[in-house]
């Protein structure tokens, strides 16, 4: 006979059958009863509540005296899951005689929740604004997490599109079998700047040089359509205009040599994440476009043509494109084409794309009441920075910062529409490594049933996981994939000198050459 799990409490099963009444949600029940969306679950199926095919074909199969592991077998899925699908032995009012070990757990329980009710009181008692460092709450991010499973895959690593030669090494050597991929389950609150340091711990770069995420070309191309002045909305919105103020593309850039550079990059993935730049809220980025017309009324464009040489032009800043722009100045610090980077990827990236022309519509609309505002604190605070000696007004210095914070917070636009189902990552623009990433799946979107154990996993607790992977790790500085299949070659079959340097050199990277699992990856 199929084994039964131990019933939860009479009055826990009461409250998740009440609030599921009430949201007819199995992930909100979870998140306001504060149990996980498994145990949720079993408890409605137990009730008869809620049924799908897949419990169906396990309930159907525990009635004929199939035990969980024939089950498992029958269906190619987990004994867990099968018992994850089974009802508990007693129904909501039958609670069954608790065991020793239960006691103990009850008891176990009461201690902890004593414990955190004097925790909380002394908290309480603390003096606001001393003591407390505040956060923003994350229980939002919670209640509107889902599960994403990416593709992510080198560009030009597909053995079938080169030389047989160069196949059979990274195939031999390399341990690839169609491409060097990799296939992730993330949360849909992972934001594009967590997403870069997960491919460099994945693929195995060492976060040593720029990046930067973009869109499919025709995409990009939509959405930049028109005058530069009018589509700014766009910038701070979905892309980032380059900065001539604040140099903080680093702005988390804390690494100690006290830890590895792969657990302090995965440190900033499994972490909550939060944005304490400048650069790339959306009214720093209105501020920095206006600044930049009033400077350059007249924009000397010189298109670049390897066919013929163009003759420059004279356009008004107000009748420029941005390609105009691009043609006349040339950025120190990065360029207009890239993502924003504290975006999360539930605001880029979906299965079901918004169409980009409502989508750019809506970024026109975003409420620029503030801009003017905050460009006053902003100038005050930058003329009182630039003193040689500090500021002269150190009240009114920190006030026009506090307010500057205030409102680069207040004016970030909500209800970003996902507008594509498909990245590029670019690295290290020397070596020119390219990963197209795409989205295959979602799970838990609008508060459907999440049937897979991974997915679920990720929307508990918000960690990554890794599920496929094909190749090994790369590196830096090896040149991209034909850099990297020439040092397997060397390694592997070059002579013995030339080997060992080779191999030396890949080591002092961080390279190994050793196979890691993919549940081991990130």
């Amino acid at each position: 006979m199929t084994k039964r799990t131990e019933a939860p409490k009479a009055e826990t099963i009461e409250k998740v059958v009440n609030v599921f009444k009430r949201t007819e949600s199995i992930n909100e029940t979870a998140l306001q009863t504060e149990i996980s969306t498994t145990k949720v679950r079993k408890i409605l199926i137990t009730e008869g509540l809620w049924a799908s095919d897949r419990s169906e074909e396990i309930r159907e199969l525990s009635e004929q005296g199939k035990g969980s592991a024939e089950i498992a077998e029958i269906l190619k899925i987990s004994v867990t899951m099968v018992q994850n699908y089974l009802p508990y032995g007693k129904g909501l009012y039958d609670e069954p005689d608790k065991s020793d070990t239960a006691v103990r757990s009850e008891k176990y329980r009461q201690r902890n929740r004593a414990y955190a009710q004097k925790s909380q009181a002394r908290e309480q008692s603390k003096v606001a604004g001393l003591d407390v460092e505040q956060k923003p709450a994350a229980s939002s991010e919670k209640s509107h997490r889902y599960a994403m499973q990416l593709h992510m895959e080198l560009r030009f690593s597909q053995l079938d599109s080169m030389e047989d030669e160069e196949a059979k090494i990274l195939a031999k050597y390399g341990a690839v079998a169609k491409s060097i991929s990799r296939d992730v389950m993330v949360s849909s609150s992972l934001a594009l700047h967590q997403l870069h340091f997960l491919i460099n711990v994945a693929f195995g770069w060492t976060n040593s040089h720029l990046h930067s995420f973009q869109l499919p070309q025709p995409l990009y191309q939509k959405l930049i359509e028109g005058r530069l002045l009018e589509i700014a909305p766009v910038f701070g919105y979905y892309l980032q205009f380059p900065s001539s103020t604040f140099n903080d593309e680093f702005w988390d850039d804390d690494y100690d040599e006290s830890k590895s550079p792969r657990t302090w990059m995965r440190s900033k993935y499994l972490k909550q994440y939060r944005y304490e730049g400048y650069r790339e809220y959306w009214i720093e980025n209105q501020v920095e476009i206006q600044d930049m017309a009033r400077h350059l009324p007249i924009l000397d464009v010189h298109p670049f043509s390897w066919k013929e040489d163009i003759k420059p032009r004279k356009v008004k800043i107000e009748d420029a494109t941005l390609q105009d722009m691009l043609d006349a100045i040339c950025f120190d610090d990065g360029m207009p084409d890239v993502l924003k980077e504290s975006r999360r990827l539930s605001e880029v990236l979906s299965l079901n794309p918004h169409d980009i022309d409502s989508a750019k519509a809506a970024a026109l609309g975003t409420d620029q009441s503030t801009v003017q505002v905050y460009k006053q604190y902003r100038d005050m605070f930058l003329s009182e920075a630039k003193r040689k000696r500090g500021p002269k007004d150190v009240d009114a210095y920190m006030h026009a910062f506090d307010q500057m914070r205030v409102l680069q917070k207040q004016s970030e636009p909500n209800g970003v529409m996902p507008i594509t189902s498909q990245l590029v990552y670019s690295y290290d623009f020397g070596d020119g490594w390219e990963v197209d990433i795409t989205l295959v799946k979602e799970f838990g979107k609008d508060n459907q049933i999440v049937d897979d154990e991974t997915a679920a996993k990720v929307i508990a607790d918000g960690k990554p996981i890794c599920i496929a992977k094909d190749g090994l790790h790369v590196l830096d500085d090896c040149g991209n994939v034909s850099g990297y299949i020439d040092m397997l070659r060397t390694i592997h079959e070059g002579e013995r000198e030339e080997a060992r340097y080779m191999k030396e050199w890949a080591r002092g990277q961080g390279w190994t050459g050793r196979d890691v699992s993919p549940k081991n990856l990130i």
